[in-house]
């Protein structure tokens, strides 16, 4: 009778360690599942993003041309740059260092400068560089700024001020115009609906992705500007 339970003991046990195994292995699977489904939606939505990017520069560079040709040769290196920038980004699954990130947002906003002259003026308030960032996540909200904002203005010089601090263990980054701003039932709804901007939906669902729900894009606009606010823990490079 003992040997009889010792022997159904030692088979409960070996059923309950090969269930486990399988349950392991089972989430296993499920995590690598969960991984690669977020590594093709990070590349889906950056792939989304470049078309964006190379029409307006490319927009810029021919308006230099008829203006400017010597500006417009200067142009075409620094685009040069910024697309060899913009390829690299789409390798790019995990976040990558902000100096980077600030680096490629200069790029494309010299482009921008060329095209605008003087009624465009770039303002930098950056007090935190040591942490990673999703790649293309601040050029989209400054592009944003410049076509839905500075772009329409008609009464005023156009700013845009970049932000980037350390709060509390949470990066916090600010783009800020002043241009024509939107009303709050648009402001209410500019990252759900289609009367908001794309790339800045774009920013936020990448944002959401890899930090959680809980960080969204913040957006503040009236008739003097929008600003638009992202926050996410502090990761340092390694």
């Amino acid at each position: 009778i003992r040997l009889g339970l010792l022997i159904t003991v030692v088979i409960q046990i070996y059923l309950l360690l090969r269930e486990t195994r399988e349950h392991q292995k089972e989430l296993l699977r499920y995590q690598e599942m969960q991984n690669e489904m977020l590594q093709m939606r990070v590349s889906i939505m950056v792939s989304q993003i470049q078309p964006h990017f190379l029409y307006n520069s490319l927009t810029s560079i021919a308006q230099l041309c008829e203006k400017n040709p010597s500006k417009a040769k200067k142009a075409t290196i620094e685009f040069s740059e910024y697309l060899r920038r913009n390829m690299n980004s789409l390798k790019e699954q995990a976040p990558v260092p902000f100096e980077s990130e600030l680096k490629h947002l200069e790029t494309y906003l010299s482009l921008e400068k060329m095209r605008f002259g003087d009624e465009l003026n770039i303002e930098y308030d950056i007090e935190a560089t040591d942490f990673l960032i999703p790649s293309l996540t601040v050029q989209p909200l400054v592009e944003n700024a410049i076509e839905h904002g500075i772009d329409l203005l008609t009464d005023r010089r156009g700013v845009i001020t970049v932000a980037a601090k350390l709060y509390n263990g949470l990066i916090h980054i600010e783009v800020k115009d002043n241009g024509i701003g939107m009303p709050k039932e648009t402001a209410h709804t500019f990252l759900t609906s289609e009367s908001g901007g794309y790339g800045a939906r774009n920013v936020n669902d990448r944002i959401r992705l890899f930090y959680g729900e809980q960080y969204n894009l913040k957006v503040s606009s009236d008739e003097n500007g929008t600003v638009i606010t992202i926050e996410f823990p502090a990761r340092k490079p390694v």
